[in-house]
């Protein structure tokens, strides 16, 4: 039992891949709260997902894995209201048999939180293949969004809060007046204007949605997220906080050269000037995008590199494959 929440998003693409591929291993895996289950896997960490784990501790005792991809930082809130979320995320992931983790990071947040508990690692996974480069498609995405065949396009992939990094985007767009500047996601659908939504939502540091460069583009939530990887040249990742950061995943598979913020959690498996480059400020942003526009062989370089390290570390096969060893090591017991 996977999804406890309507909350869908990157579920849907996330969790039905990883899915199939565990029944592969003989592992059923079902989405509605009211199914029978033998094993029950918590990945957003809301009201319903603590309603059906009281239920279960009363009723079945079925095993609990706790997805721990979210900390209080996760949320852009006040340091009362991070208690109280801190609070929340530590009852429900004491609940657990395994708190599974997608990076040492976040692996390290939870064994300080709730020490003596058996906290795991295991990297998100996706589907490499979905995620390749395709000249087609960058054509068609182009093609559908009026992006000229000559135009430099720098992309990110994220919801539009500040903890992605939205206002840092923006301020790096308005340096580079020529090229365009393209925000994939959002908390709305079907290409629903974004101004309708954000135009009157005032950022930090005076930021307004409305205001934005005249280079920005907002594609809003699509499905077509490896079509508008393949669409630009550059993937900037500015976002402040991850726990392991899966639309820079999709971006290295995507063979992209990146330019991502310098954490800890993304030095885990990326190393700048090897398969990126990394930066901690507006200024440090700008030099690392100046560098790619003025060297393609670098852009090429950056981006074959990133691709390997995608495959080395972020194959759904090997994740599934690990997932179901945990799966079965909880049904044995």
């Amino acid at each position: 039992m996977n999804r406890l929440t309507s909350n869908r998003k990157w579920l849907d693409s996330y969790i039905p891949s990883i899915a199939g591929r565990v029944k592969e291993q003989g592992i059923d895996v079902v989405f509605d709260k009211d199914s029978d289950y033998d094993l029950m896997h918590i990945h957003i960490p809301m009201v319903l997902a603590y309603r059906v784990s009281c239920k279960n501790n009363n009723g079945n005792n079925a095993p609990i894995i706790f997805h721990g991809h979210m900390t209080e930082d996760t949320f852009v809130v006040g340091g009362k209201t991070k208690y109280f979320v801190r609070k929340w995320l530590k009852n429900l992931a004491n609940k657990a048999d395994i708190i599974l983790c997608p990076s040492q990071y976040a692996a390290q947040y939870y064994r300080q939180l709730l020490p003596g508990k058996d906290v795991r690692q295991l990297n998100y996974g996706i589907d490499l293949g979905k995620y390749a480069y395709s000249d087609q498609d960058r054509q068609a995405f182009r093609q559908e969004y009026g992006i000229g065949d000559n135009e430099t396009v720098v992309c990110s992939v994220g919801g539009l809060t500040l903890r992605k990094g939205v206002s840092e985007f923006s301020e790096v767009a308005s340096c580079f007046p020529d090229m365009r500047f393209m925000w994939v996601g959002g908390s709305f659908h079907n290409k629903q204007s974004v101004k309708s939504l954000y135009g009157i939502i005032s950022k930090e540091n005076n930021t307004i949605m409305k205001d934005m460069p005249s280079n920005v583009m907002f594609t809003g939530y699509i499905n077509n997220v490896p079509g508008a990887l393949s669409a630009s040249d550059i993937f900037f990742f500015p976002s402040r906080h991850e726990t392991q950061g899966l639309a820079l995943v999709e971006a290295a598979a995507n063979r992209r050269p990146i330019v991502t913020r310098d954490l800890p959690v993304f030095r885990e498996w990326l190393t700048h000037g090897c398969d990126c480059l990394m930066g901690s400020s507006e200024e440090e942003f700008n030099v690392c995008i100046r560098q790619l526009i003025d060297d393609p062989a670098l852009m090429r370089r950056l981006g074959s590199a990133a691709r390997r390290s995608a495959e080395k570390y972020h194959d759904i096969d090997m994740t599934s494959k690990r997932l179901g060893q945990i799966y079965n090591e909880l049904l044995e017991m």
